[in-house]
């Protein structure tokens, strides 16, 4: 089955990804599968959400 890796934030497509329904999933928890459609967040995303290298001003 093959499935569509698209970025949550962006829309933008990461990738496809491809599995057999009999396999248990073992895949990263960022990942949500809505019907044959992989919900994930690309790179650049990922790099804006961190907040590890924010400098907060007080």
């Amino acid at each position: 089955m093959y499935m569509l890796k698209i970025c949550r934030c962006c829309d933008t497509i990461v990738g496809e990804l491809e599995m057999d329904d009999a396999r248990p999933l073992r895949m990263d928890f960022s990942v949500e599968i809505k019907g044959n459609v992989a919900y994930t967040l690309c790179s650049k995303c990922m790099r804006e959400l961190d907040i590890s290298r924010v400098t907060y001003y007080q």
